[in-house]
């Protein structure tokens, strides 16, 4: 895991919101790799609410690393990926309460 998303899973986890939603993801490996390496943090989501939270959490997180994360916000086939940097972070939750909307969830 790298050391950004080691940071992201550990600041996502001292959430009370999203303390033990969050699972690591690793990459299938393609001929010729060693092993897999964790590269993608899934956050499970229940409510609009949760998508603000996330959005304001990640505000912060990108606000103290100045740095940028990618989401995909998944339901089914439909998949939309919102780029976040500290250009954007203080719109994170409008931003992934947009990309739930183009996939059709309420």
């Amino acid at each position: 895991m790298t050391h950004e998303l080691a940071s992201l899973y550990s600041w996502l986890q001292r959430d009370d919101e999203f303390r033990g939603r969050v699972k690591t993801v690793t990459a299938d490996l393609r001929p010729g790799d060693m092993g897999g390496v964790a590269e993608i943090l899934t956050v499970a989501l229940s409510s609009g609410g949760a998508v603000a939270a996330l959005g304001g959490t990640l505000n912060a997180w990108i606000a103290a690393r100045r740095t940028k994360v990618s989401v995909e916000v998944t339901d089914g086939d439909r998949t939309c990926r919102v780029e976040i940097d500290a250009a954007n972070a203080a719109n994170a939750a409008e931003l992934l309460q947009t990309a739930l909307a183009s996939t059709g969830e309420p």
